[in-house]
């Protein structure tokens, strides 16, 4: 049993399938629509991620690519149990107690795993991963490492009783048997909070990183504050979206939904995608402004930006924006709403793809720069920011 979601979808994996749920009808209407269904699995998977095109699961040794818009799912057979999963645009990453692997989305067959020969310099068992940017953090039963995605190890700590690794735009977030902690880059703890019970699991988006154990439902801000707990005995799984949180009632069997704003009150201010997709966009006009030569090109349904004739991927914008804009981040932690991002800027008409070149809308950028408290301060850093990012 799993819950992930999307931009549109609830999904949840359950009796050899996964399926999704509508979103929409099920905030606003409270059902549960099953808008579309992956093809019978082999396993039922206890681990869910998404690339742009697709919903990646994992169960015991096996490791499956749903596309999400047609169910077809082709399935990879491994010698050992995948024990956590990772992924971006075009990747995915994993790992087994053995080792960490790679395997592009889109040629998702057994022949094209790659296995990391760091592995074998890494304490066993590993327990969990995450990507951020150009960084995999791993974390072992005494260790917590940090590699290159080339697969050089950079830095290691000492670090007892860790479960789960997540990568917040500034770093690890770690947690471990009783707590959790937030790191910097280079792996010094930055601050840290304790919860109750056994450790069920994790996400962190922007903001706050959400926990469920078997006591409790619990909500940290980056000072290891616990802004939030809520105490249980029925929630076994639970997921993230941009405002809800979508959790699963063992009693009931069935989702349940809890609105972000009711959990954090005034500590939250609702996030809408349309304004995620305008920050983006009018980042990269400011950089124009700065005398760059931006150009925004769209092939096989991937956006890239092209700046002073250097290619860079449009995630790796998102996730250099993320420290003046968090909220950015979600756009980078679930690659799921990419669909999105496409979807609400042409609605809006954010930008228009004209061919494979993609258009600014000016006017209406320009009134998002002229409202947005964050450019006002900080326009000439972010300009910067953009303009740099082809030597990184």
């Amino acid at each position: 049993m799993e819950l992930y979601c999307d931009g549109e979808r609830i999904y949840i994996s359950k009796k050899d399938r996964v399926e999704g749920i509508s979103k929409k009808e099920f905030i606003e209407k409270s059902e549960t629509k099953v808008v579309w269904q992956s093809e019978k699995l082999s396993q039922t998977p206890t681990m869910l991620a998404n690339t742009r095109f697709h919903l990646i699961g994992a169960g015991g040794s096996k490791l499956f690519r749903m596309d999400r818009r047609s169910g077809e799912t082709v399935e990879i057979s491994l010698e050992n149990e995948v024990k956590d999963i990772t992924t971006d645009l075009r990747d995915v990453f994993f790992a087994t107690a053995e080792g960490i692997y790679r395997v592009p989305a889109e040629k998702f067959v057994e022949s094209e795993v790659v296995r990391y020969p760091v592995s074998d310099t890494l304490e066993k068992p590993i327990k969990s991963i995450d990507l951020l940017g150009e960084f995999i953090f791993v974390l072992t039963e005494s260790f917590l490492y940090k590699l290159s995605v080339k697969g050089e190890k950079l830095t290691e700590k000492v670090l007892a009783d860790g479960v789960k690794v997540l990568s917040d735009y500034e770093g690890p977030v770690v947690i471990t048997e009783k707590n959790v902690l937030y790191m910097t880059d280079d792996l010094e703890v930055l601050s840290n909070g304790s919860y109750e019970g056994v450790f069920f699991k994790a996400e962190h988006g922007a903001y706050n990183t959400f926990l469920l154990s078997d006591k409790t439902f619990s909500v940290f801000g980056k000072t290891g504050q616990r802004y939030a707990h809520v105490e249980h005995s029925h929630y076994r799984t639970f997921t993230e979206g941009l405002n809800h949180i979508y959790l699963y009632d063992e009693m009931e069997e069935s989702i349940t939904l809890a609105g972000k704003k009711d959990l954090l009150g005034d500590n939250f201010q609702e996030i809408d995608l349309t304004t995620l997709v305008g920050i983006l966009t009018a980042s990269l006009m400011l950089a124009e402004r700065e005398g760059a030569e931006v150009i925004l090109r769209e092939e096989k349904g991937y956006i890239d930006v092209h700046i002073n004739g250097e290619h860079v991927p449009v995630e790796k914008v998102i996730l250099a924006l993320s420290k003046y804009f968090p909220e950015v981040f979600y756009l980078y932690k679930n690659p799921g709403y990419y669909e999105e991002i496409e979807r609400f800027a042409q609605k809006f008409d954010l930008f228009k793809v004209e061919g494979k070149e993609v258009r600014l809308n000016t006017d209406l950028l320009e009134r998002l720069l002229s409202m947005h408290s964050t450019f006002k301060a900080f326009k000439d850093d972010i300009a910067k920011e953009i303009v740099e990012l082809p030597f990184r």
